[in-house]
Formats: C-alpha cells, sequence, structure tokens
C-alpha cells in the first residue's frame, strides 16, 4: 500500500514539473513576442509621414506618401494594437488553468507578429527610398548644374580640339540642359519618383556624352593634324621618288595614298556627327596603313646605296667563281684520264657550273633593271645578297671537290713507293726461309705466302691499269700491309720452331744417357722434323725433356730468344 502511495505521489510531482516547464515555456514565447512589438518603433514612423512631410510632394510620390500614410494608420498600427492586447491576455491565461487551450492562439499571434514586422519593414524601406531619392535629387540639381556649365565652357575654349564635332556636342549638350530644368522643375514640385526617372536618364546620358568630350579630341587630333601632313608628305615624296626613277614593291601606292585620304576625310565627317564606331575603326586603320607606306618608300631608300655598293662586288664574285670552276672542270678532266674519280666529283662540278649559269643569268638580268632604272631595289638587294651566300657555299663546295682530288697524283706516288717496299719485303722473307736450310716448307705456310704474293701481284696490275682507282688501291694496300706482317709472324714461327726444335733434340741426346726413355721421343720428334711438322716435333721433344728434367725446356727457350733478341738488336 505504501509503495503504491509513493507511485501515485511521484506520478503526481513529474507531472507537476511537467506543467511548470510548459507554462515557463510558453510564458518565454509571449515575452519574446511582446519584446519583438516593442522593437517596432511606431512614433519614428509616425513622425516620417507627418504633415509638414505632404507639403514638399506631388504627383506619383504625393500619391506613394498617401498609401503609405494609409497604411500606417489603417493596417500597421491597429495591426501592432491588436497584437499587444492578445500577448496580454495571453500571458494572463497561461497563469491560469486555461494554459491547456492557449497553444493555438499562442501560433497564430506568433504568425501575426511577424507579418506586422513585415509590413513595418516595408513601410521603412519605402520611407527610406523616398527619402534617398530626395537627397540624390537634391545634390544632383546643384551638381548637374555645375557639370553642364564647365562642359560648355569647356566647348567654348577648346573649340580647337573638337573641330566641326563642337556643333553635335553642343546640341546634346543643350538637349541635357533642357532636360534637366524638366527634372529641376519636377523634383522642385515634389514629384520625386517621376523627377528620379528623369535623372536616371540624365545621369547615363550625361556619362555618354562626358565619355565624348574626352574621345572627340583624341579621334580629332590624328585626323585633322597627323595623317593629313603625313599623306600629303607620302604622296609629294612618292612624286620625288618617282622623278629620281625609284620603283617599287607595291603597285599603284598613289592610289592607296588617295583612298587612304578619303577615308581619312570620310571619318571626319563621321565624327563631325559623333558617330563613333567608324571612325575608331578608320583610325585604327589609318595609323598602321600609313606607316606601311612609310616603310615601302624607306625600305628603297635605304636599298639603293646598298645596291650600288654590292652590285659590282657581286658580280666580279660571280665572275671568280665561274673563273674557278672552269679551272676545276679542266683539272677533273685531266685526272679522269689517269683516276676513276669514285664521289661524282664531276657530276658535282657541272651541277655548280649550272648553278652559276643561273646566277649570271638572274644577275644580269637585274644590272640591266638597274642601268634600264626600271629595278625595284629592295628587290635587287635580296638577290644581291642571297647570291652571295649561295656564292660563298659554291665555293665552299668548289674547295672540298678539288681537295678531294688534288693528292690523287702524290697518293699513286706514295702506292707506288709502298708497293717496292712490299715486294722486297716479300723476297726478303722469302730468302730468310731459304737460309733456313730446312729439309721443307709447311704447306700451310706457302699456301699464305703464295696468297701474300698473288694479293702483291694485283696490286702490281692495279697500279699499272691507264686508269687507277686509287680508293681500291689504297684498300689492297692495307691488305698487303696487314698480310704481309702476319707472314713476317708466321716466319719468326717457322725458324723459332725449326731452330729451337734442333737444339731440344741434341740436348734430349744427352740426357739420354741417363733417361733410356727419352730416345723414343727423339725418334719421333726427328720424323715429324723429317715431314716438315716443326711446331709438333717441338711440342714432342718439348714435354719430353720437361719430364725428364724439370725446367730445362723454359730455360733452352729462353736461352734461345735472348741471343733472337740480342741479334736483332
Amino acid at each position: 500500500m505504501v509503495q503504491v502511495l509513493i507511485g501515485v505521489l511521484v506520478v503526481a510531482l513529474a507531472v507537476i514539473i511537467g506543467l511548470f516547464v510548459y507554462q515557463r515555456q510558453t510564458l518565454k514565447r509571449l515575452a519574446d513576442l511582446e519584446q519583438r512589438l516593442a522593437a517596432l518603433k511606431l512614433s519614428q514612423i509616425d513622425t516620417r509621414l507627418g504633415p509638414d512631410k505632404v507639403k514638399a510632394l506631388m504627383g506619383e510620390s504625393l500619391k506613394s506618401f498617401t498609401e503609405l500614410r494609409e497604411r500606417f494608420d489603417q493596417q500597421l498600427q491597429p495591426a501592432v494594437k491588436k497584437a499587444k492586447e492578445q500577448t496580454a491576455v495571453l500571458s494572463n491565461e497561461a497563469k491560469t488553468t486555461a494554459l491547456f487551450t492557449i497553444n493555438g492562439a499562442v501560433k497564430d499571434l506568433a504568425a501575426q507578429v511577424q507579418k506586422v514586422e513585415a509590413e513595418y519593414q516595408r513601410i521603412n524601406q519605402a520611407l527610406d527610398q523616398l527619402d534617398a531619392a530626395v537627397k540624390d535629387q537634391t545634390v544632383a540639381l546643384t551638381k548637374l548644374r555645375k557639370t553642364y556649365n564647365d562642359y560648355g565652357r569647356k566647348l567654348d575654349e577648346e573649340a580647337f580640339a573638337y573641330g566641326e564635332s563642337k556643333a553635335a556636342l553642343h546640341d546634346r549638350l543643350v538637349s541635357l540642359e533642357e532636360k534637366f530644368e524638366r527634372f529641376a522643375t519636377i523634383a522642385n514640385q515634389g514629384d520625386h519618383e517621376a523627377a528620379q526617372e528623369i535623372l536616371d536618364d540624365l545621369k547615363a546620358e550625361t556619362a555618354v556624352f562626358a565619355d565624348l568630350l574626352d574621345t572627340v579630341p583624341q579621334l580629332y587630333k590624328p585626323l585633322y593634324t597627323t595623317y593629313p601632313d603625313q599623306l600629303s608628305e607620302l604622296a609629294n615624296g612618292y612624286q620625288q621618288l618617282k622623278q629620281e626613277h625609284y620603283n617599287f614593291s607595291e603597285a599603284d601606292l598613289l592610289v592607296k595614298i588617295q583612298d587612304l585620304a578619303e577615308e581619312q576625310k570620310f571619318a571626319l565627317e563621321k565624327l563631325a556627327t559623333l558617330e563613333i564606331a567608324p571612325v575608331k575603326a578608320a583610325n585604327e586603320h589609318l595609323a598602321p596603313a600609313i606607316d606601311h607606306l612609310y616603310e615601302v618608300m624607306q625600305t628603297e631608300l635605304d636599298a639603293r646605296p646598298q645596291v650600288a655598293q654590292l652590285l659590282t662586288p657581286t658580280l666580279d664574285h660571280l665572275a671568280h667563281a665561274e673563273q674557278q670552276n672552269r679551272q676545276l672542270l679542266n683539272e677533273l678532266d685531266k685526272l679522269s684520264l689517269s683516276y676513276t674519280l669514285n664521289h661524282n666529283e664531276m657530276a658535282d662540278a657541272r651541277g655548280l657550273n649550272e648553278q652559276l649559269r643561273q646566277l649570271r643569268a638572274e644577275l644580269t638580268e637585274a644590272q640591266q633593271a638597274v642601268d634600264a632604272q626600271t629595278a625595284v631595289d629592295s628587290q635587287v638587294l635580296k638577290q644581291l645578297q642571297a647570291a652571295e651566300e649561295e656564292l660563298a657555299a659554291i665555293e665552299k663546295q668548289q674547295t672540298e671537290i678539288n681537295h678531294g682530288v688534288v693528292g690523287l697524283q702524290e697518293d699513286e706516288q706514295r702506292a707506288q713507293k709502298a708497293l717496292q717496299r712490299f715486294a722486297v719485303t716479300l723476297k726478303t722473307t722469302k730468302r730468310r726461309v731459304e737460309s733456313l736450310n730446312l729439309p721443307g716448307i709447311p704447306q700451310a705456310y706457302l699456301d699464305y705466302f703464295f696468297v701474300v704474293a698473288g694479293e702483291l701481284k694485283k696490286l702490281s696490275q692495279a697500279m699499272d691499269r691507264p686508269q687507277i682507282d686509287m680508293e681500291e688501291i689504297t684498300k689492297q694496300l692495307l691488305m698487303v700491309q696487314e698480310d704481309l706482317q702476319t707472314l713476317q709472324e708466321k716466319t719468326d714461327e717457322l725458324r723459332d720452331s725449326a731452330e729451337l726444335t734442333e737444339r731440344m733434340i741434341q740436348y734430349a741426346h744427352r740426357l739420354s744417357v741417363d733417361h733410356e726413355s727419352i730416345e723414343a721421343a727423339i725418334q719421333k720428334a726427328q720424323t715429324q722434323f723429317d715431314q716438315y711438322e716443326y711446331t709438333a716435333s717441338l711440342e714432342t721433344i718439348g714435354t719430353a725433356i720437361e719430364e725428364a728434367e724439370p725446367g730445362a725446356f723454359k730455360r733452352l727457350e729462353q736461352s734461345y730468344f735472348d741471343e733472337v733478341d740480342h741479334a736483332t738488336n
């Protein structure tokens, strides 16, 4: 029973606490709404919508102001008053048992307060806009009047900078001033909304006019002063240069000058009516076009003295290259009778001759044009410069061809001397082998000897031909030289094997007294020696000696080579 009672008390306490918390939350919501309503400064808006403000307004501004007053009196103030009263009522009810029934009313009140705040903001912003317009228009009345006066004075004092455009600019300024007077009248009457529309247009048109005041002089000056002077100078310069027989890379220069002069006049006419876009386009075209014509004429002025300086030396250079090529061809003709020319020397020299012939034709034509005063000097200058480069390349190639063949006779003489040395070397080698007094010569050595002899004979025959190929002969010389060297090595090897074998057999006979087993090796080595197998014979007897007396073979071999070295040094 006690536990049940405690449970009931706990539940009751929880309910009481919940009711207390809910009441506090509701009262806080109502207090927040009350504070938001109190923050609405209705008295300030009432003052801003006071009767003294109406006196300064008319037209659309007065109509808008009156609508704001009506919304304030008939909507905003009653709504605020009603919301405040509802807040007080709900706050009292929240302290009674009616707390459980006012939740919906509190939500409705919150929505109403939000609407009231929004309306308050809209009215306040509308009044701010009206005040800003009044302030803006008040400033504009003073500023624009001064601006237009300054513009008028600028046009009068700097009329020279505007030329024929001054009249159109003056008309525009008058139009701006007339619109300004309409704006001033409407603003002073209090129709600020209508005045603001005119003011917005005035500001935009004034900005355009200010840009014209800055732009027109910049466009006018080159059109009126710079370009006419330049075009006149170009026309006079062209006539003068033609009298001095100058010719140009571009045709109809005078027509182009006249076309540019027409474009300059057209641009001035457009500028007088303030049509800026075509004037800018003309200016952008005229400046580089005029500069280009100056460049065309200056190019010819600069080229003529260079042509006068280069023409004769270039023709002399050409004549020198032609003479060199004739000499080169003659030399190649002579050499081709005795030597094979392997690198297209003759064809290359004839090709150079054709290049020189073409150059001669071009430079002759250029010289004739210069003499006839019909030449375009800049084009002739380019021809001469290109010709000098081509002649330098031709002479370089002539030198390379000449260097390639100039040593053929000397090469032939050196080859003849080498052939003689090789023949002597081969004979000397043959005598060396004969002096060994061997029972015979190994077939492999004989084969190699006769190969070298055949190569030497082939080389001699190649040298005896009426027209010799020095490249092929050089290759054969190198091959014979290498093979002769190999033959010398084989000859030394033959001599060393034979003489060492004889010494080893003699030494082996002395050893046979104490080593009967060595006798068989002596017989075998002698048999091999008699069959011209000198290397095999040396190996047989050497092995036997080394077995009988270790170190003896190496000692005898070293002694032999020391004698050979001493004999050759």
